[in-house]
């Protein structure tokens, strides 16, 4: 792999020795775990090869985990795609939007490799948990030799690979409030094939009952405003929350608000106006998909 050879790795034994070496070697060191982002950045020549790679996998027992606890979710920044399927993210109606990332998520072997961390730190529209996190509300942990910071993930990602984290700061954990009883999530993804995906378009919902009136809703998509980095649309979030759950309802939130916050992009994949009408396609699926769940229909 091309210039892999250059690199000096290092093990750190522990998290204060690993955050010791990236403050001594900052900016010059390049943490990695899975590697399934960065290797593949370095191999493409995307990004100049640092002088070292911090060896993230002696952490693992440290750092890999899924804790609900006095109502807070926790999960540890080098737990992977497949460690978040064993855990009760797949296993809670609430946290059914985890399956959906999981169903889409690439090949069997990258979700052994890939961790949570690395995915949000990659910051792009392709990375389909800050797509998913962002409904939660979640917040990411950083952790460097001067102490802790929690920062909200729509304040984190900055824009496509630019995030809030310091040279000398790692991603330790994410972290939201444990969503109430009546709620569920869901998410959805279009593209052309049903494997090895990138995604035309991306949709993450969540979305609280009270009977059939929409108490709260939250809803993100791999781009709202047209910045290449998944955001909330807030205007059709505000037009939803306290309404009754109907057909109509939805039908208006696609085909008149969500426009108005919605700026699609054209490339080689596909025109800004066919991204636009699948994303009001992926709200009202989204949207009715959450729903049937919360009701105990799907």
């Amino acid at each position: 792999m091309v210039g892999i050879e250059l690199v000096s790795i290092y093990k750190p034994k522990s998290l204060s020795d690993a955050l010791e070496f990236l403050d001594k070697n900052a900016p010059d060191v390049k943490p990695i775990a899975g590697g399934t982002e960065l290797l593949l950045l370095i191999r493409d020549k995307k990004i100049k090869p640092p002088k070292y790679l911090l060896d993230l996998y002696p952490l693992k027992k440290q750092l890999s985990y899924v804790k609900v606890e006095n109502g807070i979710v926790r999960i540890g920044a080098l737990t992977t795609v497949h460690e978040l399927s064993q855990s009760i993210l797949h296993r809670d109606k609430r946290f059914a939007g985890f399956v959906d990332v999981y169903d889409k998520f690439g090949t069997m072997a990258l979700r052994f490799e890939a961790t949570i961390g690395g995915n949000l730190n990659a910051a792009t529209q392709y990375s389909d948990y800050i797509t998913l996190m962002l409904v939660f509300d979640a917040s990411v942990r950083l952790e460097s030799v001067k102490g802790v910071r929690e920062l909200k993930l729509s304040e984190f990602v900055l824009d496509k690979r630019k995030t809030a984290l310091n040279p000398n700061e790692l991603v330790t954990e994410v972290v939201f409030r444990e969503p109430p009883l009546d709620s569920s999530s869901s998410f959805v993804k279009f593209d052309r094939r049903e494997i090895l995906i990138a995604g035309i378009v991306t949709e993450a919902t969540y979305l609280h009952l009270e009977g059939d009136t929409i108490k709260d809703v939250r809803i993100s998509f791999d781009m709202v405003a047209g910045r290449r980095i998944p955001a909330r649309a807030l205007k059709t979030e505000e037009f939803l929350r306290g309404k009754s759950f109907t057909s109509d309802l939805l039908e208006e939130a696609a085909e008149k608000v969500l426009p108005s916050e919605m700026s699609r992009v054209t490339d080689w994949w596909t025109t800004a106006d066919y991204r636009l009408e699948m994303s009001k396609v992926s709200l009202k699926r989204g949207l009715k998909l959450a729903y049937e769940r919360v009701k105990g229909v799907r």
